[in-house]
């Protein structure tokens, strides 16, 4: 459970949803804070407990670094939302949209799920229905994403927004890429590589769910 509260998380740092990615490290410390007490009662748990404070440390500093980054209100990553380069045509873009939207479309969403017959039928319900809510904004969030894209207009206004904002990066010395290790041990690179991405999205088997994105995306309308 906590590989994949953190694993989604990281998704969301990944195209720049920050408060939704403090909301599963949030939910992360709270999991692991559990853990760790219950570890500290059992006898023989020495080791154990001090990796599970460790782990906790992480994750807290972790979060304060992604409200760090949520205060700043940054525009999620469109183009890593469709999988593609700030460079393609406008073809291209049309093209990874409807290849995005056919492979997370909501009603493909429980066949990553494999159900044991023996086991705990209310978590897998839990699970099926967080899958498809998350496969559902996921659909919406792709939508969004292409509309503004699809739109010269808009996709200017954008473009030179994220211009100002990767050189404002290298002015603050910070740079446009950094690698970035979740509290489980999985590496990625913030500069979003389309790759990892889509590497991620078949691993994890589900999808990042949206707050409240009506901001971000009315600043191009």
């Amino acid at each position: 459970m906590s590989k994949a509260i953190s694993r989604r998380a990281t998704l969301y740092e990944m195209i720049r949803d920050y408060g939704q990615a403090a909301k599963d490290i949030r939910r992360l410390v709270s999991l692991q804070t559990k853990q760790l007490e219950e570890k500290t009662t059992q006898s023989g748990a020495l080791d154990r407990s001090v990796s599970s404070v460790s782990d906790l440390r992480q994750s807290r500093l972790r979060l304060s670094e992604i409200v760090e980054e949520a205060r700043k209100e940054i525009p999620l990553d469109m183009y890593l939302i469709l999988g593609v380069e700030p460079s393609v045509s406008a073809s291209e873009i049309k093209k990874a949209y409807r290849k995005a939207a056919l492979r997370h479309h909501p009603d493909k969403a429980g066949q990553s799920l494999a159900r044991s017959d023996n086991g705990d039928d209310k978590l897998w319900k839990e699970i099926a229905e967080e899958v498809q809510k998350d496969a559902e904004k996921l659909f919406k969030m792709i939508g969004e994403a292409y509309a503004l894209l699809s739109d010269s207009i808009k996709r200017s206004r954008y473009d030179a927004e994220e211009e100002m904002r990767n050189a404002q990066k290298k002015r603050d010395g910070s740079g446009t890429s950094r690698t970035h290790t979740d509290a489980q041990g999985y590496p990625f690179e913030r500069s979003g590589s389309r790759r990892q991405w889509r590497e991620v999205w078949r691993s994890y088997g589900s999808s990042p769910s949206r707050g409240s994105e009506g901001n971000r995306w009315a600043r191009y309308s």
